[in-house]
């Protein structure tokens, strides 16, 4: 995922700041196989896409889906089959559940390179599967009216078959490291588990350009703060205004059986309140909360160039962590002269990574790293962003902790995820 700025161009020339900190983790991790770290050029590892981790071939580009809705709807019988078996043992392996009317539970899957969740968009209703990120902040999707071969490898949104649909002029234009696209910006109603969404603004991609956009998902739900004064498409903000939620708050759960994202607050089953931390917003921008210090083993990693004010993000659309070049180096330079092995991270004995903030618990990761037939690698990447000292908590974070992003009270709730 790239998480560097990005520029959005509209049809009177504005240049809109848009920074998704999306598609940021197509590139191979930093590597420490045999104890030798290995120089990465900086711009190779920045702004690269989401998902692929690309490490020894695992992640292959998904081949063209011609026959997409037919084989769909097989799946869909088959799935359907096994959950009238499963109903009255497993609830958790419907797809969509709604919990209450306050509550809503999107169930979501995971394609190993991403997870992805059902949405639908228009009048009735059209069958999405996106990727819920909290680093960026507008839906856009897959649109009928492309005319890209790479567009017929997903499922398309269609605005003719829309009662509801509103379209517009307004171009957009978004570059990531890996690729970009280009598209329009519309209104329409946007369906999450169950709670409508009218009149709620998002982009369609005409031309996506770079391999990123063979992943299987439809499109991007962007779950962060508003990122452009000049795009009234934020998905957060069609969400805090709805009427159905008393609690405005989202939660991810990534657990080994299911993954899901409740909209409203999360019930006890799944968050235990008197465990959770709250981390206060210090910018309404990403989901970002001042740190302190970063230690691995219980050393610093920070360097002179981090002395000024640093920031931990939480992004559920980065597979990594990630730091600036110079803190990174530190890192791998610690792990090559702690003697860190392959046997030493099966045991879960390696050195944890640890975030500090002021006068809060501090969040440890353990399970940081990544193991091939090749040998082991931290899962971690570079990013270095132009003013801005920013870690980002990425996947291997959201594997061991629960996460509340509180919209009402701008704050970021986390727990342990429980065995």
């Amino acid at each position: 995922k790239a998480s560097l700025p990005t520029a959005i161009s509209c049809p009177l020339g504005q240049n809109m700041s848009f920074s998704p900190l999306l598609l940021a983790s197509l590139l191979s991790p930093l590597s420490f196989t045999g104890a030798v770290w290995q120089n990465k050029d900086t711009h190779a590892l920045e702004g690269t896409g989401r998902g692929l981790e690309g490490l020894n071939g695992q992640y292959s580009a998904l081949k063209a889906r011609k026959n997409l809705n037919k084989i769909r709807q097989r799946r869909y019988n088959s799935l359907q089959a096994r959950h009238r078996d499963l109903l009255q043992q497993d609830l958790s392996m419907l797809r969509i559940e709604k919990v209450d009317r306050k509550n809503y539970k999107i169930q979501l899957t995971d394609h190993r390179s991403e997870y992805t969740g059902p949405i639908e968009i228009g009048t009735p209703g059209q069958g999405l599967d996106c990727i819920f990120d909290t680093g960026s902040s507008m839906a856009w999707v897959f649109s009928t009216k492309c005319r890209s071969s790479m567009c017929d490898m997903h499922t398309q949104f269609d605005a003719t078959k829309s009662s509801t649909y509103s379209g517009s002029t307004t171009e957009m234009h978004i570059t990531f490291g890996t690729g970009s696209l280009r598209g329009v910006l519309a209104k329409d109603t946007v369906s999450l588990g169950g709670m409508s969404l009218h009149d709620q603004g998002f982009g369609e991609i005409l031309q996506p350009i770079g391999s990123v956009f063979q992943l299987d998902f439809d499109g991007i739900c962007g779950m962060s703060y508003r990122m452009s004064k000049n795009v009234n498409a934020s998905l957060l903000e069609g969400i805090e205004r709805s009427s159905s939620l008393s609690e405005k708050s989202f939660t991810f759960y990534f657990g080994e059986k299911e993954a899901a994202l409740v909209l409203g607050k999360a019930g006890r089953s799944l968050v235990n309140n008197q465990k959770m931390t709250w981390y206060p917003v210090t910018r309404q921008f990403y989901w970002e909360s001042t740190l302190k210090d970063v230690k691995v083993g219980g050393k610093s990693i920070l360097s002179t160039y981090s002395e000024g004010e640093i920031s931990a993000v939480f992004d559920t659309g980065t597979s990594v962590l990630t730091m600036p070049t110079e803190d990174a180096g530190n890192t791998m330079a610690l792990l090559q002269s702690s003697g860190v092995t392959c046997d030493m991270i099966e045991a879960g004995k390696a050195p944890k990574i640890c975030y500090e903030f002021e006068g809060l618990d501090s969040i440890c990761i353990r399970n940081w790293y990544e193991r091939s037939i090749e040998g082991c690698t931290a899962s971690l990447m570079t990013l270095d962003l132009t003013q801005e000292n920013v870690f980002i908590l990425g996947q291997p974070f959201f594997n061991e902790f629960i996460t509340t992003f509180d919209v009402g009270n701008n704050r970021i709730g986390v727990a342990p995820v429980r065995s």
